[in-house]
């Protein structure tokens, strides 16, 4: 593969890593790639890429509140405008959905063609009962914590969701120092993998 490549003008995308020793055992570095070659290497845990040293790292951002609105638009209204009797529901979906695409997508594409009561019902529902489809995406990022940082996230989703400033801090980690969870350390994990963000609104 490496006396192949290193002839070719490449662009290699490795989706969903892990672990360093995936990338690793493959022994995909830039140098072994054509003039012109781009790897591009997409993981939760920002340590992988800093560990495999590559050159730059791109945090994918949620969207903002114009392109939350927009996407919402085409998905449920097929058009960039909307009926008067729909705009307080978008303010209430846009802030549940909290700017992640995938939301945006799965719960406008449920409110297509649904009148403005049915509409707010769907809602409600999706409120108390998330939709499978976002949870089974999000969970991924849960289900590949270690053990204890599991337990840290769970702790920080029960007391201190949406809660989350800098004075609460202090309250936190003595919660979890309490716990014998080692706050510093799981803290920084669940940080880089930037876990609490995303998942904290969708688990509860």
């Amino acid at each position: 593969m490496k006396s192949r490549l290193c002839h070719l003008k490449t662009l290699l995308v490795l989706d969903n890593v892990d672990e360093v020793e995936q990338l690793e055992k493959l022994g995909l570095h830039p140098e072994y790639l054509g003039a012109g070659s781009r790897l591009i290497i997409i993981s939760r845990d920002c340590c992988i890429l800093q560990n495999y040293r590559v050159n730059e790292v791109y945090n994918v951002q949620v969207l903002d509140e114009a392109q939350a609105r927009q996407l919402l638009y085409r998905k449920a209204f097929k058009s960039n405008d909307i009926r008067k009797e729909y705009k307080e529901l978008t303010i209430d979906v846009l802030k549940y959905v909290n700017g992640l695409p995938l939301a945006i997508k799965v719960l406008g594409s449920f409110l297509f063609d649904r009148d403005a009561c049915e509409s707010r019902s769907a809602l409600t529902r999706m409120k108390e009962n998330p939709s499978k489809d976002i949870m089974d995406v999000l969970r991924i990022s849960f289900d590949s914590l270690e053990n204890l940082e599991k337990e840290i996230f769970l702790d920080i989703a029960c007391f201190f969701s949406n809660r989350m400033g800098y004075s609460w801090k202090p309250r936190v980690k003595k919660l979890l120092d309490y716990r014998q969870f080692y706050p510093d350390i799981g803290m920084k994990v669940l940080t880089e993998r930037e876990i609490t963000h995303k998942l904290s609104r969708w688990i509860y």
